[in-house]
């Protein structure tokens, strides 16, 4: 019985230290000229990053739940959204047409999204403020 106590405390404390760490980047800001490195902007607070693109219909339909998100956690998060290689015309068309509200990043040649094994959109991934992936979907989460 004392094993098995012992055992379940172990495994719950030592979860944060087998966590998957989220692996740096250093991407360009959608019509800016500055560059996003990750591991500089979390500053204390986590990070939300959504990878999506202008053609993927389940992008579009999560932007109100992700909108929502910022909205609630705006001042603890920092949103942003990164874009799987589209060139700036479907960008801006896509953003012109759609309430999004994110930094967002290019990923021109998807070379960091493949990295991180982002092989079909949409992706969200919350990041602390150690760089652990705290949450990773197909769909944005509930709750931050």
């Amino acid at each position: 019985m004392k094993t098995c106590i012992l055992a379940v405390l172990l495994g719950i404390f030592s979860f944060n230290a087998c966590a998957e760490k989220m692996i740096d980047f250093n991407l360009p800001v959608y019509q800016k000229n500055e560059k996003f490195q990750l591991s500089d902007k979390l500053k204390g607070k986590k990070i939300l990053i959504n990878f999506w693109a202008s053609w993927c219909t389940s992008c579009i339909h999560e932007i109100p739940q992700l909108e929502a998100l910022k909205v609630k956690y705006g001042n603890d998060v920092q949103f942003v959204a990164v874009n799987a290689g589209e060139k700036s015309n479907l960008i801006d068309r896509f953003l012109k047409k759609y309430k999004f509200t994110f930094v967002i990043l290019n990923d021109d040649d998807r070379n960091y999204s493949k990295s991180i094994g982002v092989n079909s959109l949409p992706v969200t991934i919350v990041v602390d403020k150690d760089m652990n992936i705290i949450y990773r979907d197909i769909v944005p989460p509930k709750e931050l």
